[in-house]
């Protein structure tokens, strides 16, 4: 095999491991498979259309970020946090929260504002139309302006593995009456007190919506603690690759 074949293949082994970490991640996070759930490979590799070797790379990869817990005997599931670990964890995302939005209020640009209030916007329509793969969507595009508005290079990242960590929560919050549109309340008022530039403001909106997002989440994995771990059926319609959408 010549040295152009022996990267031409490396090259596509990677975009097709990168491609099912991709897709089995958003799985996870979007609550296809929820925590303690069991993720057979045969399984996986039929869902997604790929090889055992590329599911198996991508599960110790999720196990690495923590998503996915290897049980002896029993293979990976979808790791369920305790509730130390997850009030550890939505200290910490507070923190970070806290700390982007004194920043944000402090330096961001009205650029940026601007974006932050068209993502509020975006996850109004979409509540409005009642479409909960948009109102995700508009959720993340609003914490990703959120923290790019900080300034701090690092703080986008961090959020992220949290949030991946955390996203058992997400689905069953659009369920609670009345919370979206709670939240949504709750996230424009935070916006208003970036636009005044007031990072104090900023920084106690920031710890109002984190606790009252906290109750419901840790209603949930009280839920999910009683329920018994299940391999969900597979889908008769497989995941798109990312070539395909």
């Amino acid at each position: 095999m010549t040295i152009e074949k022996k990267a031409s293949t490396k090259i596509v082994k990677q975009s097709v491991y990168s491609d099912t970490l991709t897709r089995l991640s958003t799985l996870i996070i979007e609550g296809v498979y929820k925590p303690g759930d069991r993720l057979i490979e045969r399984e996986l590799c039929d869902r997604l259309q790929v090889s055992r070797t590329s599911v198996r790379e991508a599960l110790r990869r999720l196990e690495a970020e923590r998503l996915v817990q290897i049980i002896p005997n029993k293979g990976p599931v979808v790791r369920r946090l305790s509730t130390k670990e997850f009030l550890d964890l939505w200290d910490i995302r507070t923190t970070i929260e806290c700390l982007a939005a004194r920043r944000f209020a402090l330096h961001g640009s009205d650029a940026q504002i601007l974006a932050l209030e068209k993502c509020i916007h975006a996850m109004d329509q979409a509540l409005v139309n009642e479409d909960e793969h948009r109102i995700r969507v508009a959720k993340n595009d609003f914490f990703e302006c959120f923290m790019m508005g900080s300034g701090n290079f690092a703080l986008p990242d961090l959020l992220r593995q949290l949030n991946a960590q955390l996203s058992f929560m997400w689905a069953s919050s659009l369920r609670v009456p009345g919370r979206p549109t709670a939240s949504i309340k709750d996230l424009m008022a935070l916006l208003e007190t970036i636009k005044a530039r007031n990072p104090e403001a900023a920084n106690a909106a920031v710890i109002l919506y984190n606790e009252r997002a906290k109750i419901i989440a840790l209603a949930r994995l009280a839920e999910l603690e009683s329920e018994p771990a299940k391999t969900p059926t597979r889908s008769k319609r497989r995941v798109q690759s990312s070539a395909e959408t």
